[in-house]
Parts: structure tokens; C-alpha cells; sequence
């Protein structure tokens, strides 16, 4: 009796209580934000990665679990459960949300949740679940309560579901934060091929031979198969001065941008290629989200005929932060949403 008495003060508005400085009214908290999988709180998140196998995808996620979840002093998160035939992978986590902090106070709960990891050909599932907390625990020990009474929509959103409520507003949030930082955790740890600053896995020219972007074609030419070392060097330059288009496997062709285009590297000791795409562009992501291979083509001046085509088998696909773009180096503009694509070389063609 006395927990729930404290459950409806804690939610209830309180005028006299300090205002959030955060966003109470963003939609991203709002009604659905919170889902339930048999009664249970539960985020689930798929990760697509159509070019690596299970056995790719398994040992990278647990290479990323057992970095994320250890010990830290008096919290104890562990990998709990690893089974490479399986493609299973289970995380028992223990951490602190901090809610605010200055001299003089200190705002925060320790929070508990299993993170399931279920790894396929192709892709990955998350689930985040068995959601718990312990708050203010210093203070005659707290008061523990599960996710399911604290932060779904008839708890942690005002009677309108217009806004948070106070303290169970600022516990659904936070947890939310956490769900988005953790799953693009994991989805970062599969393409850290291509987000590490190594000169063998970042995003890179491959060194090739010299072709002037003013070349003209003989359009009777044909495309001929080449290797990848035999491609001009300056695509960049090509795309600049002449355009550069998106073809998907349906026939669907669209024009890109030339800063679209980031070059070639290596992931998983396969040639692949990047696309940086403004995720504003709807008909570009369509087409990247709905097509498994694509053609990248490039026309030198206003020559009708590609002079360099790219076909690629579609690997994986991850949004950018403005931190990870200056980390690559890429010439974008950071306060737009970008998702590099990453697609396993299958051809290359060249007149």
C-alpha cells in the first residue's frame, strides 16, 4: 500500500516542483513510445545486414556485448549467455541514469534490463527488456518498482498524453535515450569496419589509374568488365563535372549528388562501396531501403552513356551522427540526418 501511495504522489503534477529544462512535449516520449510484448515492456530494434553471415554478425555483437556490459565498481553487467549455433546472445545489465547532477544534488536510479540478442544470415534482432529500477537508493533504500507500473502511457503521460509527467516522465525519457543510445550502439558495432579511422578499413579511394574526367566516350563503345584496381582515381571529379546516377535492381534510375559518393574500402576482407545519402532525399533512401543491389554509374560531361558503372550487393546501411561524418572526413553538411549505405562490390564496368 505504502509503494503505490508513493507511485501516484510521485506522477501526480506538482506545481511547486522545479520545471524540466528538457522537452516534455517531444513525440518521441509521447503515446507508443513505450511498447509491451505480452504484457511486458519491451524495445525491439532490427538491424539489416543483408551481405554478412550469421557467423560474421554473431562474433561481432559479441565482441560489442562483452565491451558494453562488464563490471563497473558496485554494478555488475555481464554478458550472461552466449551460443555462436544458436546466434544467441543475452546481456544482463546493471547502470546508473542520471536524471541531474551538481554540487550539491545528485538525481539519479540505478536501472536493470536484459538485452537479447537473436543474430541471422543477413540481420539482427534486439530486444530490451525485464526493464527495472532502484531510485533514490541512499535514502532509507529507495523504492524499487518495475517499468510496467512506472513508465507506460497511463503512468508517465498527462491525462492528454500531450506531455510527460513529472518524475515518471523523467524515467520513461531517459529510458528511451538509453534504448536509442544502446541499439545504435549495436548497430555502429557492425559497421565499425568502415567507422574505424584506420587507413585499411575507413571509407578510401583505392588506388587506381589515372583517368581525366573530360574523356570523351565513343558511344559504340561497350561496357567492358574490369577489375577494381583498373578504375579511374578521380570518380569524384567525374561525378562533379559530369553526373552520377542510382540504379535499382528494378530498373528505377534516379540522379545523385557527387558528394554522395564516398569511395571504396574493405569490410570483412570483401571491396566495398559507400554512399552517403541526406536522408531527406525520400526517392534515394526509398530506393536504397527497398532494393537488396544497385548500379552506380558515372557520366563524364553530357555524354548519355555511363563511363564507369559500379554493381553492388547491398551489405548494410547505418545513420550517421554529425560526430561519426567529421570523424570520416566527409564534406557534408552535419546538421542534416545521413545514412551510409555499404554495398559488397559484385562488378565493375568501364568504357
Amino acid at each position: 500500500m505504502k509503494k503505490i501511495l508513493f507511485i501516484l504522489l510521485m506522477c501526480l503534477p506538482i506545481i511547486s516542483m522545479a520545471k524540466d529544462k528538457k522537452d516534455n512535449s517531444n513525440p518521441k516520449y509521447l503515446t507508443g513510445a513505450v511498447t509491451t510484448i505480452d504484457g511486458r515492456v519491451a524495445f525491439t530494434k532490427e538491424i539489416n545486414a543483408p551481405g554478412l553471415s550469421k557467423t560474421d554478425i554473431f562474433n561481432q555483437m559479441l565482441d560489442w556485448a562483452k565491451g558494453r556490459f562488464k563490471p563497473d565498481g558496485k554494478l555488475y553487467s555481464h554478458v550472461s549467455y552466449s551460443n555462436e549455433e544458436e546466434g544467441v546472445i543475452a546481456a544482463s545489465a546493471e547502470e546508473y541514469i542520471i536524471f541531474s547532477s551538481s554540487a550539491l544534488s545528485l538525481d539519479r536510479t540505478r536501472i536493470y534490463y536484459q538485452l537479447l540478442i537473436n543474430t541471422k544470415d543477413g540481420k539482427c534482432d534486439l530486444m530490451m527488456t525485464r526493464i527495472r529500477y532502484w531510485y533514490d537508493e541512499a535514502r532509507d533504500g529507495g523504492e524499487k518498482y518495475s517499468a510496467e507500473e512506472w513508465i507506460t502511457d497511463d503512468m508517465a503521460l498527462n491525462k492528454k498524453k500531450t506531455k510527460l509527467a513529472p518524475i515518471c516522465g523523467k524515467f520513461r525519457r531517459e529510458t528511451i535515450d538509453l534504448k536509442d543510445e544502446l541499439f545504435q550502439s549495436a548497430a555502429s558495432a557492425l559497421g565499425q569496419k568502415f567507422l574505424d579511422t584506420t587507413p585499411e578499413a575507413a571509407p578510401q579511394s583505392v588506388p587506381m589509374q589515372k583517368l581525366q574526367p573530360a574523356i570523351k566516350i565513343n558511344a559504340s563503345a561497350e561496357l567492358k568488365e574490369v577489375g577494381l584496381e583498373q578504375l579511374p582515381s578521380n570518380l569524384n571529379e567525374i561525378a562533379a563535372q559530369g553526373r552520377i546516377t542510382l540504379t535499382a535492381s528494378n530498373g528505377e534510375e534516379i540522379e545523385i549528388k557527387a558528394d554522395n559518393w564516398s569511395g571504396f574500402g574493405k569490410m570483412f576482407n570483401k571491396n566495398v562501396s559507400y554512399l552517403l545519402i541526406d536522408q531527406s532525399r525520400i526517392a534515394a533512401t526509398a530506393l536504397m531501403e527497398q532494393s537488396d543491389t544497385y548500379k552506380i554509374s558515372f557520366y563524364t560531361d553530357d555524354n548519355s552513356k555511363a563511363s564507369v558503372v559500379i554493381e553492388c550487393k547491398k551489405a548494410m546501411s547505418q545513420k550517421m551522427t554529425a560526430e561519426e561524418l567529421k570523424s570520416l572526413n566527409q564534406n557534408a553538411d552535419t546538421s542534416k540526418q545521413y545514412t551510409m549505405y555499404i554495398g559488397e562490390v559484385t562488378k565493375t564496368l568501364m568504357r
